[in-house]
């Protein structure tokens, strides 16, 4: 995990009227291999969630704090379809909903667990924040899981507030100050869903340093960035240059106001061929993540300490400031949704 030492500033204006803590939307809770070793727990913003796989194999996200006494439930075991508090012994089924107490009391109506949607895909778990999933789990259009091989993930520590990590996509001032990339036509911005977002620019690859060098040699000396945003919570990247196209998912997890946690997925696609699959892809798939991971790196720095302030925005941050007003809008539940 990277991180920057940076402290939120000492004068902060209120965003609680814009953005909630954690958004309505899809949740990286980890990989399938790791569920089948055990609960996993996740906290974002103080919320605390269990993920367990029962013996029949549904995946299975719950709070993660115990209904009796807040025991951490990630710490349980799995006993059958139920999960088990390692403290007391309560057993919870798939729906959140206290099955059995070892000390033999009836079942108070309390003892229940919120329980959320899953989706298992990709190798991958998530969940939704909320009673019922707004919109389905996105993956790249046009391509199927077959198509991409994974790199393995990685994870960066971000001192800014969640809802700046979307935002960078659409934040073209900075891709010439911070990465050396020149804009090309004016961006492209469109919905795809009532619930992302969905930015086109085509940069020119304009740096002097190695990376950017290599990146002329071997890809080309332009870019078509496609940038589309979920809820503020998954960010689907792909970067198309003239002689290869990267993929990746960012993953975002609020810790807290001040603080974001991106877990990364690089894709590349697959070969045609069996030996190209065999030998060639694991190898891009690992030079690739390389290259991301320090591209996103270079940005730790500069992020830290964001402030949302939509009076300061000027005519060039247009776009960065629709994306605020959209984000605004869609990460809210809305008064159904919470009943």
């Amino acid at each position: 995990m990277e991180s920057v030492d940076a402290r939120p500033p000492v004068e902060l204006d209120s965003n609680e009227s814009h953005f909630p803590s954690v958004p309505a939307s899809w949740f990286h809770l980890c990989g399938s291999a790791e569920l089948n070793a055990g609960p996993i727990g996740l906290e974002l913003c103080g919320r605390s969630f269990v993920g367990y796989r029962t013996l029949s194999g549904r995946a299975v996200v719950l709070s993660g704090r115990c209904a009796h006494l807040g025991a951490q439930l990630r710490n349980g075991r799995v006993h059958g379809e139920r999960l088990v508090c390692p403290l007391h012994g309560w057993e919870y089924g798939p729906e959140g909903v206290c099955e059995r107490i070892p000390a033999g009391d009836s079942i108070p109506a309390f003892a229940r667990q919120s329980s959320y949607p899953v989706a298992e895909r990709h190798g991958h778990v998530y969940f939704f924040y909320g009673k019922k999933a707004r919109f389905d789990l996105p993956f790249f259009e046009g391509m199927s899981r077959e198509q991409l091989l994974p790199a393995k993930p990685f994870e960066l520590l971000a001192e800014t507030p969640w809802y700046f990590a979307g935002a960078n996509g659409f934040d073209l001032q900075h891709f010439r100050t911070a990465h050396d990339r020149t804009l090309i036509g004016p961006p492209e911005v469109s919905s795809p869903s009532s619930f992302a977002l969905r930015v086109v620019a085509t940069f020119g690859v304009s740096g002097r340093s190695l990376p950017d060098r290599i990146t002329r040699l071997i890809a080309g000396p332009q870019v078509k960035m496609d940038v589309t945003v979920w809820c503020g919570s998954l960010i689907l990247v792909r970067a198309e240059f003239a002689r290869t196209t990267s993929f990746g998912i960012f993953n975002v997890l609020p810790m807290d106001a001040f603080r974001t946690r991106g877990r990364i997925i690089v894709w590349v696609q697959r070969s045609n061929n069996v030996l190209g699959r065999i030998f060639f892809d694991p190898m891009n798939a690992a030079l690739r993540r390389k290259f991301i991971q320090t591209f996103l790196r270079s940005d730790l720095p500069r992020v830290a300490g964001l402030r949302y302030q939509p009076r300061k925005l000027i005519a060039a941050d247009r776009v960065l400031a629709g994306y605020f007003e959209w984000l605004e809008k869609v990460s809210k539940p809305s008064p159904m949704e919470n009943t």
